[in-house]
């Protein structure tokens, strides 16, 4: 029970709830992309974990000071260079765009010089910008807080929900011991981000008699993605541009689902650079 208190706490950035899957996966596992723009802006909207700075309870154990893993860090930013990306958008609230700008053009000098907050956005976001040769760097995020251990205390009154949430975690704590490019490529699967999706879909469903406190509590988490994607959405983008958007799995998800149905996006296919 104290297991999973701690530990759902920490499925806002990075959740699961999928056996660790054979990588080459059929279709069944993409967006539903298609093979040409057609005048659409193509995204490439990209998982990640935390390498560094997390208060998560259970977080990714992934160590860059492993030269192996260093290396496949390197090589999956040089992957994603060659989706050639003109704008990219980190899990950063908008109010840090100037801090964004000023550090990432001291970054460019000096590679010692980052981001005050989890590595993933110096070591992956900055790396493609510098790279890449583009300086539209943008913060979309929207914190929110809610409430996990109360609908796991609902959840857990009921063996079936239980079962289901002890099988999430067990997965979880599989996917965070991953070496870096096995954790990369299984958060960006089809199924993992689907899977996590239904995770939140579940807890809503939690609830006492009379009462609805598994939607009042998701409802903020959905909020929480729905003011990411308008602030996404207030960058100005042309058919020209070619956005790289770099959050926390479960995000993707939702991203995912917005994206694929906005006739103005092509999703590109993120399992394309996780192959390395």
């Amino acid at each position: 029970m104290n297991k999973l208190l701690i530990g759902l706490a920490t499925l806002i950035l990075f959740s699961c709830n999928t056996e660790i899957k054979n990588d080459n996966e059929n279709s069944k596992n993409q967006p539903n992309l298609k093979t040409e723009v057609n005048g659409k802006i193509k995204v490439l909207n990209f998982g990640t974990a935390h390498l560094s700075q997390t208060s998560d309870a259970n977080s990714s154990q992934i160590n860059l000071n492993d030269p192996n893993e260093k290396a496949d860090l390197k090589k999956l930013v040089e992957k994603i260079v060659e989706f050639k990306p003109t704008i990219i958008c980190l899990e950063l609230e908008p109010k840090n765009n100037d801090y964004i700008a000023s550090t990432f053009s001291e970054y460019v000098k000096d590679q010692t010089k980052r981001l005050n907050y989890s590595d993933e956005l110096n070591s992956i976001g900055l790396e493609v910008a510098r790279l890449s040769g583009t300086n539209r760097i943008y913060g979309i995020d929207s914190q929110t807080g809610f409430n996990y251990p109360s609908l796991i205390e609902i959840a857990n009154k009921n063996v079936a929900d239980s079962l289901y949430i002890s099988k999430v975690m067990d997965n979880y704590q599989k996917v965070n011991a991953l070496k870096f490019k096995e954790q990369f490529k299984t958060i960006n699967t089809r199924d993992y981000k689907m899977e996590t999706f239904n995770l939140y879909n579940v807890l809503a469903t939690q609830h006492t008699t009379g009462n609805q406190e598994g939607v009042d509590e998701i409802t903020k988490f959905y909020q929480r993605n729905l003011k990411m994607y308008s602030n996404f959405n207030d960058i100005e983008m042309t058919e020209n541009d070619r956005v790289f958007i770099l959050l926390g799995a479960t995000h993707t998800a939702y991203f995912d689902i917005f994206l694929e149905n906005n006739p103005k996006f092509q999703l590109e296919n993120p399992n394309t650079y996780t192959e390395y």
